[in-house]
Parts: structure tokens; C-alpha cells; sequence
């Protein structure tokens, strides 16, 4: 079955999470909500950093995890894009990519010129991180991911650290990498805009729970979404 199937209840003091989902199997979906909706929970959850006991996770077919079976973090084929890029300081950013492509076998694996080409950080290879822009880095760190030519791409608001400035100038490249790339992206966000520029399908969040899905335009068009 192809798609994303995700059951998880994971209750802590204070929050629970609820979630009965199937996603498309490809393409880009927003996971939408206020701070605190438990959008990056879920992205953990499915990521395998967050143990849900009796949660289920199937992806397009493959069996990620249920009550007796638990693949994890490393063999899940997941590339993880956080906040903040968690770049090694001592690499140079070439070296940073080759780290990511090393941690694959897969015959598969994604062409590395294509990928520097893909994100516009050719003239960056020789350079160490604390020498990039905040935008250049979240770029080499969304590069670092898809290196493991992972069959999942996992992004928790990839611009939240940036400036206005910046969110513009990386937006055209994330547009890029959907229409280029195969690779569905599940994709956390608070920001409308970014979901409508983005998205083709978006799960809305409200305290744990799943107040919508569909498709970005019919659900912003029917909830209230603005405050």
C-alpha cells in the first residue's frame, strides 16, 4: 500500500497526542498548527526519536513500526532538516555531504552534482560552516539530508530561524527540490504562506489532535486560520 499510514497516541503530563493518518505517498505534506500542537512531536514520532508504545507507522508499504516491531532511527531512511542545521564545524561543507552519503548503501543513492546544483551551494563546497549565512547553512543542511537519499524527507520549520530576507531567498530553492525530486517531504509549519507556496496537502493540528486535512487551499478557504 502505497502512502504514509501513522496511528500514534503518546500522552504526557500535560499534552497528549492523538493521530489516525494516511498521506500521500508523495509530494510535499504541511504539518500546520500553532506552537504547541504537537507538529514536531508527530515529525519525531514518525522519525523514530520519540517512542509512542502501541503506535503503528507504515510507509508506502514498508513497516516502520507497531506493537512487536520497531525499526530504528538509522534504518528508517529518513533525512531530518531541523531549525537550526546540525552541520560538523570541523568539515567543510563538501565534506559535510559526503558524510551524509557514506551513511547509504543504497545503489539509488542521489547524485551529489545534482544536488549541489539543485540548492546553489556549488561556490560553497571549500567552506566551513561558521563562515555560511544563516541561509546558506539551513541549505547545506537540507543538501545533508537528502545525501542519505533517504525515501522520507523530514522538515521542522526549516525557515523558523531565519529573517524575512533570508525565508525569501531559500523559498525558490524548497520550490526546486518539489518539482525536481521524488522524495515525499513532510513539511512543519506555522506560516499560511509558506503552506499555500508549498504544500499539496496539509494536516491541520490543534492540541494533539487533527482539526483538518486536505488540500491547502479548500482548508485555509473554510478555517479560520489567521490568529
Amino acid at each position: 500500500m502505497q502512502g504514509i499510514e501513522a496511528h500514534f497516541h503518546l500522552t504526557w503530563p500535560g499534552f497528549a497526542l492523538h493521530v489516525d493518518l494516511h498521506l500521500p505517498a508523495g509530494g510535499v505534506t504541511a504539518l500546520f498548527g500553532h506552537s504547541g500542537s504537537g507538529k514536531t512531536t508527530l515529525l519525531r514520532c514518525i522519525a523514530g526519536l520519540e517512542r509512542a508504545p502501541g503506535g503503528r507507522l507504515c510507509v508506502n508499504g514498508e513497516l516502520w513500526q507497531d506493537e512487536e516491531h520497531w525499526l530504528p532511527t538509522h534504518k528508517r531512511g529518513v533525512g531530518y532538516v531541523f531549525q537550526e542545521p546540525s552541520l560538523f564545524p570541523h568539515l567543510s561543507v563538501l565534506g559535510n555531504l559526503q558524510y551524509g552519503m557514506k551513511r547509504t548503501s543504497d545503489p539509488q543513492r542521489i547524485d551529489l552534482q545534482q544536488l549541489v546544483e539543485l540548492l546553489g551551494i556549488s561556490h560553497l563546497l571549500v567552506r566551513k560552516p561558521d563562515s555560511l549565512s544563516g541561509g546558506e547553512r539551513q541549505r547545506v543542511g537540507i543538501a545533508r539530508a537528502l545525501a542519505v537519499s533517504p525515501c522520507l524527507l523530514l522538515m521542522d520549520e526549516p525557515l523558523a530561524a531565519l529573517d524575512l530576507k533570508r525565508k525569501r531567498e531559500i523559498l525558490p530553492y524548497l520550490e526546486r527540490l518539489h518539482d525536481e525530486l521524488e522524495i515525499p517531504v513532510l513539511y512543519v509549519s506555522h506560516s499560511p504562506d509558506e503552506v499555500m507556496r508549498l504544500a499539496d496537502h496539509v494536516v491541520v493540528l490543534d492540541d494533539g489532535l487533527v482539526l483538518a486535512e486536505g488540500a491547502p487551499a479548500e482548508i485555509f478557504h473554510h478555517l479560520d486560520l489567521r490568529n
